[in-house]
């Protein structure tokens, strides 16, 4: 394997050439976990910051990382952080780009950290995230079937049970039905 290809190539190995690019494609995850930018980047702050303060890494160091990340995000954002399938997920591709733009410092962020840590935080905190929009959306789902609620408190509907006309209800109590559920 040449020297340039193996500075390129993520993974080392035996063969005289790289993988085919089927390969590369297959085993690419950042067209899916690309959306886990933000948590990745938090979590590696938090973790450079856990590395300073125990001695592990110098503060200077741990300011070089954390303003790299954040200028990655702010690329990313800004939609100029260019994506690349060969670093094949995010972790690869924010790494590399931390290492162009800090240097040698870059490598210290992985100290004490998998890959595999680095993947559940990233999920857990995208999780934690998703379900406290879900839960913002429930309640405002909620708000809304309240104020039906309200206009409607005195607009009869017929009601059903098993799909048969029951007994006269209100719209509204139809609506607070669901937000009992």
């Amino acid at each position: 394997m040449s020297d340039k290809k193996a500075s390129n190539q993520m993974w080392g190995g035996r063969f005289a050439s790289g993988p085919a690019a089927i390969m590369e494609a297959i085993n690419a995850s950042i067209g899916f976990d690309r959306k886990l930018y933000a948590q990745d980047i938090s979590g590696s702050i938090a973790h450079s910051e856990m590395l300073a303060e125990t001695g592990i890494i110098s503060a200077a160091d741990q300011e070089k990382i954390a303003h790299g990340l954040n200028t990655i995000l702010k690329e990313i954002e800004a939609g100029t952080f260019e994506f690349s399938t060969r670093l094949e997920d995010i972790h690869m591709n924010v790494e590399a780009r931390l290492a162009d733009l800090i240097g040698s410092a870059a490598g210290r962020l992985h100290t004490a950290r998998s890959r595999n840590d680095q993947v559940a935080v990233d999920l857990r905190l995208w999780v934690k995230q998703e379900c406290q929009r879900v839960a913002q959306a429930l309640k405002d789902l909620i708000a809304a079937f309240v104020e039906r609620a309200e206009e409607h408190a005195a607009t009869v509907m017929p009601g059903f049970t098993h799909m048969q006309a029951a007994q006269p209800v209100t719209f509204g109590h139809h609506c607070m039905a669901y937000v009992e559920m």
